[in-house]
């Protein structure tokens, strides 16, 4: 084909070098490709967003799998805005509810701590849904108690 004949419906205006340029790149285009790599983006060692604040630096390992026989330590952590937990008023309450919630679900509390901002509770579970629903139960006794006393 000439550069003056049609070309899908349009002129050729290429010079007689470009028009033979262009084919070479067409005929060396055949066959197999290259892939141009990357080199950046992906997982590299130090990338990502680095913690910060106060509770930066948490570990989200997966538990071990839990076995009725073993006592299990945990921590109640409350929310800034809640008073002391070691006040007289409070630690009532925490007791109360300590003490009602101590056996439910299939969970035992056997030791309890508290401190100004949190509980540290030792407490035996027959398996992970036990151990999650006498959780539940008992923070939700201790959040209604300290909701009622701070109102």
């Amino acid at each position: 084909m000439h550069p003056s004949e049609r070309v899908s419906g349009v002129v050729a205006t290429l010079g007689r070098d470009e028009w033979e340029g262009l084919m070479a790149r067409r005929r060396a285009g055949k066959g197999q490709g290259t892939l141009p790599l990357r080199t950046w983006g992906g997982r590299c060692k130090g990338a990502g967003r680095k913690p910060e604040g106060a509770r930066a630096g948490v570990s989200h390992r997966t538990r071990e799998r839990l076995t009725g026989r073993h006592p299990i330590h945990v921590t109640m952590r409350v929310r800034r805005e809640v008073w002391n937990l070691r006040s007289r008023r409070a630690y009532r309450v925490i007791e109360r509810a300590l003490s009602r919630g101590a056996e439910r679900f299939g969970m035992r509390l056997t030791h309890h701590s508290v401190q100004g901002n949190h509980l540290h509770l030792i407490v035996e579970a027959k398996d992970a849904r036990a151990l999650s629903r006498g959780m539940q139960g008992l923070s939700i006794r201790v959040a209604q108690g300290m909701n009622r006393l701070m109102k």
